[in-house]
């Protein structure tokens, strides 16, 4: 594959599962979101803009991965290896997304389980998130620099490894992407930018169940994302194909939003959202939480370990709501299927259809 000049630091795929309604039927490379971001004016208020972006223009982040080649003196890069992790990923979100088959998620007694393919989208993305440019959050560099630095610091024990790998990973070292790694301990790049192409590549052959070198991804899921718990499976009862008016998902830069309460959420289509305990629970779940507006565009059925919950629209947009605060507060930057005017469209429809907009009052448990 060709040096590719504009790399993108968040999956087209995961970006169209937010696509705006206006393109919501066109084909997939005509496709956009629309992108808010949110600043304080002079004089305190909300400074929001709004701008429709193709999805193929967004999280790019130019010449990140750049490397030389020692032979060829050629640029090359890590978008072959980035894409290929991008599809394998994308396999299982559009089995959540599109079949609803959120049992998968219960299963954790096999290595590369559906669940550890969840976290390790949300370490990697979170990475890559920290390298978009639209990504505004503050020190956000600290972050991906000690990480950076560590490598360098180690760069001649991470060079021994990968020239001359253990005789128990050897066999492995034949695959394109342990090939890759040993071009970029051979290019003529800094050390680096060296460092930063190996992180990426080491977490993506993690991903894989391969023997890395580096060890970063396993490092990073047991600490951030310690006994993590699903606390509810959140669909807004609209089916994907939907431009009603309806509550709708939202996604930032950072994807992952993080909240001070433990209540973290992940979500991953403009209708479907995860939510995350961390670090509290002893047990992984016996049992999902699934909430939705209308129980009945769901594709999977109740049982002893799916539980279902009828719930309003009002308490959607209490989750709808979080996930906006958070990922403006974050990275005051938001892709979302809805401009400003389908917002005020939205809160219109909220007061002209007010008791069907609260009811029920709480979630009802409902047999499918």
């Amino acid at each position: 594959m060709k040096y590719t000049k504009n790399q993108h630091m968040l999956s087209q795929w995961f970006l169209r599962n937010f696509r705006s309604d206006d393109t919501a039927n066109a084909p997939k490379d005509k496709q956009r979101v629309w992108c808010h971001s949110v600043n304080i004016s002079d004089e305190g208020e909300n400074d929001i803009k709004e701008i429709p972006l193709p999805i193929s223009s967004i999280a790019i982040n130019k010449d990140c991965f750049m490397l030389v080649d020692c032979d060829s003196l050629k640029k090359f890069d890590i978008e072959d290896e980035l894409s290929e992790y991008e599809r394998d990923t994308s396999v299982l979100f559009n089995e959540l997304v599109h079949k609803h088959k959120f049992h998968k998620l219960l299963d954790v007694s096999r290595k590369g389980n559906a669940l550890e393919k969840m976290v390790n989208f949300m370490v990697i993305q979170m990475l890559l998130g920290f390298l978009n440019p639209q990504n505004k959050m503050d020190d956000k560099e600290e972050v991906l620099e000690n990480i950076l630095t560590d490598m360098v610091e180690n760069y001649e024990r991470i060079k021994e490894l990968i020239t001359n790998p253990p005789t128990e990973i050897q066999p492995f070292f034949s695959q394109n992407i342990f090939k890759k790694m040993l071009r970029v301990i051979k290019s003529n790049s800094e050390v680096y930018e060296k460092c930063k192409a190996l992180l990426f590549l080491s977490m993506v052959a993690e991903a894989k169940n391969l023997p890395a070198p580096i060890g970063y991804l396993a490092r990073l899921r047991n600490g951030i994302f310690s006994k993590i718990h699903i606390t509810g499976i959140y669909h807004t009862g609209y089916e994907f194909d939907s431009t009603e008016i309806r509550p709708v998902f939202t996604t930032s830069p950072n994807v992952v939003m993080f909240n001070q309460n433990n209540f973290n959420l992940l979500p991953i289509s403009h209708n479907l959202a995860i939510g995350f305990s961390l670090g509290v629970a002893e047990y992984y779940n016996s049992h999902l939480n699934i909430f939705s507006v209308y129980p009945n565009k769901l594709k999977c059925r109740s049982s002893k370990k799916i539980k279902i919950y009828r719930v309003s629209h009002d308490y959607m947009d209490g989750i709808t709501g979080w996930i906006n605060w958070i990922g403006v507060g974050q990275t005051k930057t938001m892709y979302t299927p809805y401009e400003l005017k389908d917002i005020e469209r939205y809160l219109q429809h909220q007061n002209d259809n007010y008791e069907h907009h609260y009811s029920p009052d709480e979630p009802e448990l409902v047999e499918m």
